[in-house]
């Protein structure tokens, strides 16, 4: 795979910040972010939820627009580093006190870097399945009598994935702000 699509170091990077604040693994945040999704996906299996137009639609606009908000929040991110990162060199060059959250703001920002980069991606993952599910469903034949491979698609692949990518999207974005909320609150 191309370097320019390699996505395994935002992945991983993401997954990194499912941990406790002193660095060791949180089950909490794995059951939250991972157990959460599948148990709505197999939820909606089980009691036969599928997608339709409507909700594929309503979920690549969803998609779309938090791609690009996200685009920006990530760039808010990115300033807010550079502007800590330069008062920081500052406040060393001039041998004033640092800020003794430096670190702990750092690691935050960089741990927002991460989950953002991932909502985006996921936002994408979200975008191109309900595609695949409308392709599918283009070929489902509505009058027909026996299980097809389109219906297969529709409601046993492309459904628990998109409600998968959806829950830990949704869930993903809380932490976002959530995190910005601490980040950037007056103090």
């Amino acid at each position: 795979m191309s370097s320019k699509v390699n996505i395994k170091d935002i992945v991983y990077g993401h997954l990194g910040t499912l941990s406790k604040v002193d660095g060791g693994w949180s089950w909490y945040d794995f059951l939250t972010f991972c157990f959460v999704p599948v148990a709505f996906s197999t939820v909606s299996v089980i009691i036969g939820f599928s997608l339709n137009k409507d909700v594929s639609s309503l979920l690549v606009n969803f998609g779309a627009i938090f791609t690009a908000l996200l685009l920006s929040v990530l760039v808010l991110v990115y300033d807010q580093e550079s502007k800590l990162d330069d008062k920081h060199q500052r406040d060393t060059e001039l041998k004033r006190p640092v800020d003794a959250f430096y670190a702990a703001k750092k690691k935050l920002l960089d741990e927002l870097y991460y989950n953002i980069s991932f909502s985006i991606l996921s936002s994408l993952v979200l975008i191109a399945t309900c595609f695949a599910f409308s392709m599918a469903d283009s070929f489902a034949d509505p009058k027909a009598t026996s299980v097809s491979a389109s219906l297969i698609l529709t409601k046993l692949v492309f459904t628990p994935i998109t409600v998968f990518v959806t829950v830990n999207l949704l869930l993903t974005i809380v932490m976002i702000v959530k995190r910005l909320h601490s980040l950037l609150r007056p103090k």
